[in-house]
């Protein structure tokens, strides 16, 4: 089988700066090509493959491309059309499951096979009339534990809804209806009646922006779990400031999210058993992830937000107490006052069992997929 170091696709590339390697997809089945969005693996766990998104500007869908490290080929599957971020790998079998407006698919790693549809969305979720106009079936979906089940929210001009559909009977269950808009469900990868969401912005029914609301205690109310049961609960942010990006421990145990402020920023984490909650890692996150061992996190950073603004990405260790940015300085892609169009930050996640760091770079004035070899990084905080 290859590898990122020996498949004749990838390019390594060393950091100017830090003198981190890592290695580019230089074999291109779209003009633009990027890692998964941070909350969903984009390998299976032995790195057999690799799935990343492909855009054809100026068309608005993105479709699915696959490295196939057990033939050392590259593959576009313009047939695997989806909505926002919704697709996850199967870190058993390498197959990728995605959702658009018409359904929910399955995708084979063999290029042969056609793509599958799973089921038709759940009639919950559809709008019934014109006024419940579906908007997004989900944000991304996320397996439960045992995998037989999809957690995922959608959002219709009638409401938000969330719950799981069950991929063996097709059933729905609807875990919530939340009366303001959530997203980024995620099910929790140990407990599997419990889930996480964010309250997010939105436009009302006029074209009047919302701010995520703030409580009379000054608690940001942007993180939620929400139970099968329907009970539903929002946590604070350490003291009293904001978050966002959150996911899961991989044990469960707590929800992790990146802090912002005026005065110090960080990934936190709050034990919902324990109530535990501190700031982990003392960096400047925009988005993270962390290992399974919860000693490692991964992250990017910005200077000023806009859809194609200058980025860097990193690695935190807690054991020593180190961050190296691994990939230092990725250029703007676009100016300030003309946003890109695309959703292209770099999203680093940890994959295949924490093997490797999938991630987006910009290195040339266009996006490519990047995967960096987790030990080798880790070793630069090490000296």
């Amino acid at each position: 089988m290859y590898d990122i170091k020996t498949s004749k696709h990838f390019e390594k590339r060393v950091d100017e700066k830090s003198g981190a390697e890592y290695y580019v997809l230089k074999t291109y089945v779209a003009t633009q090509q990027q890692g998964f969005y941070f909350v969903n693996p984009c390998m299976d766990k032995d790195a057999r493959y690799l799935w990343f998104y492909c855009t054809f500007p100026p068309a608005e869908y993105r479709t699915l491309g696959l490295v196939d490290f057990t033939t050392d080929e590259v593959h576009h599957f313009p047939d695997a059309h989806f909505h926002d971020v919704t697709p996850i790998v199967d870190e058993e079998t390498g197959d990728v499951i995605f959702a658009n407006h018409r359904g929910i698919y399955r995708r084979s790693t063999n290029p042969n096979e056609p793509t599958e549809l799973l089921c038709n969305l759940p009639s919950e979720i559809v709008g019934r009339t014109r006024k419940e106009y579906l908007v997004s079936p989900a944000t991304h979906l996320t397996f439960s534990p045992d995998k037989t089940e999809l957690f995922f929210d959608s959002y219709n001009a009638g409401g938000c809804i969330a719950g799981t559909l069950n991929l063996e009977t097709k059933e729905f269950k609807v875990w919530v209806r939340p009366e303001f808009l959530r997203n980024h469900g995620q099910i929790n990868p140990v407990h599997k009646d419990i889930a996480l969401m964010a309250e997010e912005f939105e436009n009302d029914e006029f074209g009047k922006r919302r701010s995520i609301r703030t409580d009379e205690n000054g608690v940001f109310m942007r993180l939620w779990t929400v139970n099968r049961n329907g009970e539903e609960k929002y946590w604070a942010p350490l003291n009293l400031e904001k978050a966002s990006h959150e996911w899961w421990s991989a044990d469960g145990s707590k929800i992790y999210y990146c802090k912002y402020s005026k005065m110090n920023d960080g990934i936190c984490g709050i034990d919902i058993f324990t109530g535990e909650h501190k700031l982990y890692a003392p960096v400047s996150a925009w988005h993270g992830f962390s290992s399974k061992d919860d000693t490692l996190f991964v992250f990017d950073e910005n200077d000023g937000f806009f859809r194609g603004c200058p980025s860097r990405v990193g690695l935190y260790n807690t054991k020593t107490e180190t961050k190296v940015y691994f990939n230092s300085q990725n250029p703007a892609l676009n100016p300030p006052d003309k946003p890109n169009n695309y959703h292209l930050d770099p999203h680093p996640r940890f994959n295949a069992n924490d093997k490797y760091i999938v991630f987006t770079t910009a290195m040339d004035g266009h996006t490519d997929v990047a995967v960096a070899i987790t030990e080798d990084i880790v070793a630069l905080t090490e000296k």
